[in-house]
Order: C-alpha cells, then sequence, then structure tokens
C-alpha cells in the first residue's frame, strides 16, 4: 500500500477527443476520431465543466483528470484528520480552481451515483462496476439508456490481518469461506482460529464483484449486522484488530488510498499475488474493469470527456493516476 505523486495533465489533456430509449447498453472501446481541434475541445469543456461522480475508489481518479483539464496542481495530500484514507487535493485550495473541483468532483459511491446520473445531479460517472438489475430498472422507468464503456482495469482483492500467515487462497476455498462451509482457518493452511468472514452491503461495488467474480451463484452466509461493513474503510479498520478476520476490496483502493500499514495484508488468489503487472497481463484471476458511464445522447462535454478516456491520451492520463489502462487493441 503506497502513496505517488502526481503530475498534472495540464492543459493537453483533451487533445484527442471527439465531440460527438432504455436500460444499459454497452458501448464499444474503439478510438473515436477528433472532431474537434484541441482549443475548441478544451473551450467548449471549461465553459461545461461535466459533474463527475463515482465510486469511492475512483475517486482519485476522478480528482486528477479533473485537475489535468483545469490545469490545476494536485497530489496526495496524506489522510485528513477526520478520515482514514489518502485523497487527492488542490495545492492552492482557496484557489478559484478548487473550487470548480468542489462543485464538479462529488462523490457519492457506487449506486448512488448511478441513481444520480439518471437523475440528472451528474453528468458523467466513473465505477467500479456495472449497472446492477436495480440501477437499469431505475434508467428504465426513467426512459433512459446509460452507455457504459471500459476505461481502466483494477481488480477483487482478499484481505486479511498482517499477522495471519496465510498468503494465498484458491478461489474454491474462497467460496468455501464465504458459503459456510469452511470455518477454521486451520482448514485452509493457517492457525486454528475461528474465521470471521466480514462482508459489504448489499448495493456496494465490492458486494457486486463478490457476487459477480467469486461466488457466481453459490449462496452467500447470511452475515449477522457487526460482519457486514458500510463503507470502504470498513475492512482495513476491522481486520488490523481481528486476527480471524477476512475481507476485500478492490486493489487501487487497496493500494493507494489506504495509508502504509503492516496491520493488513492483500493475500494471493490461485497463487498470484495482486499487482499492476499481473492485472494488466491478466494472470491475477479476478481483473475488474472500471467503467465510464453517461446518459445516451447526451453531448457537449460530457460526451467529449467520455470519449476521451479510451483515447491514446486519455488511456496515458488513465495510467498516471495509478490505473492499470486498457490493454492496446
Amino acid at each position: 500500500m503506497r502513496r505517488f505523486v502526481w503530475v498534472a495533465v495540464g492543459a493537453a489533456v483533451f487533445a484527442a477527443a471527439g465531440c460527438g430509449g432504455s436500460g444499459a447498453e454497452p458501448s464499444s472501446t474503439t478510438r473515436p476520431a477528433s472532431t474537434s481541434s484541441p482549443a475548441e475541445l478544451r473551450a467548449a469543456v471549461l465553459a461545461d465543466l461535466p459533474v463527475v461522480d463515482g465510486s469511492t475508489s475512483t475517486l482519485p481518479m476522478r480528482m486528477l483528470l479533473l485537475c489535468g483539464v483545469l490545469d490545476i496542481p494536485c497530489d496526495w495530500s496524506g489522510e485528513p484528520s477526520w478520515s482514514p484514507e489518502l485523497f487527492v487535493w488542490p495545492l492552492e485550495p482557496d484557489s478559484a480552481g478548487a473550487a470548480l473541483l468542489t462543485e464538479h468532483v462529488v462523490n457519492t459511491g457506487t449506486h448512488d451515483a448511478y441513481l444520480g446520473l439518471v437523475s440528472g445531479a451528474s453528468d458523467v460517472i466513473i465505477v467500479a462496476r456495472e449497472p446492477s438489475e436495480g440501477e437499469r430498472a431505475a434508467a428504465e422507468a426513467a426512459g433512459l439508456t446509460l452507455e457504459v464503456r471500459p476505461v481502466a482495469l483494477d481488480a477483487f482483492v482478499f484481505l486479511v490481518n498482517g499477522e495471519n500467515p496465510v498468503d494465498d487462497l484458491t478461489l474454491e476455498q474462497i467460496r468455501g469461506i464465504y458459503s459456510g462451509q469452511v470455518s477454521d482457518w486451520a482448514q485452509v493452511g493457517g492457525p486454528g482460529l475461528p474465521l470471521q468472514p466480514y462482508q459489504r452491503d448489499a448495493t456496494s461495488g465490492s458486494q457486486e464483484l463478490m457476487m459477480q467474480l467469486v461466488m457466481k451463484g453459490t449462496p452467500i452466509i447470511e452475515a449477522p449486522d457487526w460482519l457486514v461493513l458500510w463503507k470502504m474503510t470498513g475492512p482495513f479498520t476491522a481486520l488490523a484488530t481481528d486476527a480471524s478476520g477476512i475481507g476485500y476490496s478492490v486493489y487501487y483502493y487497496a493500494e493507494y488510498m489506504q495509508p502504509d500499514t503492516d496491520e493488513v495484508a492483500m493475500i494471493g488468489v490461485e497463487g498470484v499475488l495482486p499487482t499492476a503487472a499481473t492485472i494488466a497481463s491478466g494472470e491475477y484471476p479476478l481483473v475488474a474493469e472500471v467503467y465510464a458511464v453517461i446518459r445516451r445522447g447526451d453531448g457537449g462535454s460530457a460526451r467529449a470527456f467520455f470519449d476521451w478516456l479510451v483515447t491514446e491520451e486519455g488511456q496515458e492520463a488513465v495510467a498516471a493516476t495509478g490505473y492499470v489502462p486498457l490493454p492496446a487493441r
């Protein structure tokens, strides 16, 4: 778990961007052709800056990308006193640009970000998963089609207390733990301690990924309230003091948004540790795409930003935020 220094993308951030029913429809990742000059496109974006919401784990990416659009120097400032997480902040917090960031980069979390896009509270969202059935239904009820496009790679990761000697589990073992068939660490090569399998709340991006990527139809155990964690910080806080616990998150959040600590460790799955290299190669078995989403039919700055994210320059900017870019086509 580490921090990195951001170098602002600056005025060229949109240099290659192009401007341009019901349910959610996947969008091609083919890189669009530019229809505007860099100066024209940047002027259009600044004149009508989109409101960008999303998953908590994508907040640094969204902040850093908009810092680049606005040409505002930003950096990881360390954890503020009111939060155990690491965030990105403008280096000049009292500037007009910093005020624009506050207005246009919001963070309501995955589920509420989808609902906010449907209601018109935001223009673009960057989220850790595709829309759920309920979120698709909300779009349908509003007469909208959501345009969904992968823009980066992340991974679903498992976490244990830093003193737990278990450093790898198979997917079968993980499903056994979360279906209730495995109840003691000794059954998976660990110490003789009863397992405490922490979960996330049902509408969180992490819980949706758990069900899709790991459980795959196997019923998950019904957890007591104290084992259901409602914030992304929850697994890290719980596991720091619980030697018998296991939990999950996404790689980017664990690697970049949690302070350096030996109290909680990411473990391997099927013999492969999650790293940027194993995510990029696909060797790590639980790679997850990160998605940008807009309302189909929207144009202007929302469409420009959405299209730019999959251009060569956009992917370079995504990589500069610490995310793994999409494979080259």
